[in-house]
């Protein structure tokens, strides 16, 4: 999901990347720095359908130890393509772990019982935590201080738009949320938050 669709009219079409250069391709003059390449041999900078151009980034995320599953959840929540999605939560899973992700979007004031819905519900039923009250709490826990360091409470309403993700290993669980929030359609941009609880 593109956010800025959320606070705008504009209806371009998805983001799309460009396919590797072959050798023979030259750089034009004054684009040396755009035409590097990263590891797998793709441009870094790439053409998007509205004339701009996405900056790809390709990660490798060391965690090393179980306490620091939050990386791994903001890693997910940072995922702007259902493909990415994919490869970051394959990578999560080789590892023994659980890791799921919903969106979530309105007003401000009508966040708190959608994402109550939405964390539970995408817990449940992704596989990632049962219905046992230890597990539970810890959920509810990370997703509120998730939220809290995402957006603190403002007197003015505010529209966001935003990525949930949520990873469990054996002792821990993690809540990242990252995505948009605007006062004004206007002044939109981006925040993140993250919580973990022992479980």
């Amino acid at each position: 999901m593109i956010w800025r669709h959320i606070f705008s009219a504009e209806t371009d079409d998805e983001t799309k990347t460009a396919d590797p250069l072959s050798e023979a391709e030259k750089p034009e003059s004054g684009t040396e720095e755009r035409q590097r390449r990263n590891g797998e041999g793709r441009r870094m900078i790439t053409p998007v359908g509205d004339g701009s151009e996405a900056l790809c980034l390709r990660v490798d995320l060391k965690v090393l130890d179980e306490s620091q599953i939050g990386r791994a959840a903001l890693l997910l929540a940072a995922t702007l393509s259902p493909d990415d999605e994919t490869i970051v939560k394959e990578q999560i899973h080789r590892v023994g772990w659980k890791a799921v992700a919903t969106e979530i979007g309105g007003l401000a004031g009508d966040l708190p019982q959608k994402i109550t819905r939405s964390v539970v519900g995408a817990a449940l039923n992704g596989g990632v935590v049962e219905k046992k009250p230890n597990e539970m709490h810890a959920l509810m826990h990370a997703a509120l201080e998730a939220m809290n360091a995402f957006m603190a409470p403002s007197l003015l309403e505010v529209s966001i738009g935003a990525k949930l993700a949520i990873v469990r290993n054996t002792h821990w669980i993690s809540v990242a949320v990252m995505g948009d929030a605007a006062y004004h359609a206007a002044a939109h941009h981006e925040r993140s938050g993250i919580g973990v609880m022992h479980i």
